[in-house]
């Protein structure tokens, strides 16, 4: 199973995990999920699971009156997870730049001037951000 496979259950934790951008424990995970009608067992099970795949990992205790309960935070930030899971199925930064280009030039009757300047310059921006990271990673090394 690849790494960032993640099931429909483990995907909605996820979710929730980084909305909530705090440690969680187990039962207050299962009282924020609202979509499905989990039980603390099964949100306990999955809460495992993404631990064995690097997804979630343990951060502090709660203790509430008489017992204690184990907090839990994503290791990755949802951004970082979407590379991740792209790359390892082969989506790289130069399909990237094709498929950002060929939606461009696909909805293209549809936009107004003024749509076409304002996604040129998003893409233009997260183009800057992504050099600006490579030359800080280089500059590390």
């Amino acid at each position: 199973m690849k790494k960032y496979n993640l099931s429909n259950s483990e995907e909605i934790l996820m979710n929730m995990l980084w909305k909530e951008n705090a440690p969680l424990t187990v039962s207050q995970l299962s009282e924020k999920i609202t979509e499905a009608d989990w039980k603390p067992n099964y949100v306990d099970k999955l809460v495992k699971q993404l631990v064995k795949k690097g997804m979630v990992k343990a951060d502090g205790i709660q203790q509430d009156r008489f017992y204690r309960s184990q907090q839990f935070v994503p290791c990755l930030t949802k951004d970082e997870f979407l590379a991740n899971m792209l790359e390892e199925q082969g989506v790289n930064n130069a399909l990237f730049a094709r498929i950002a280009v060929a939606l461009f030039k696909k909805d293209r009757k549809q936009r107004t001037p003024e749509q076409d300047e304002k996604l040129i310059s998003e893409l233009e921006k997260m183009v800057d951000e992504y050099e600006a990271q490579i030359e800080e990673k280089s500059k590390e090394k």
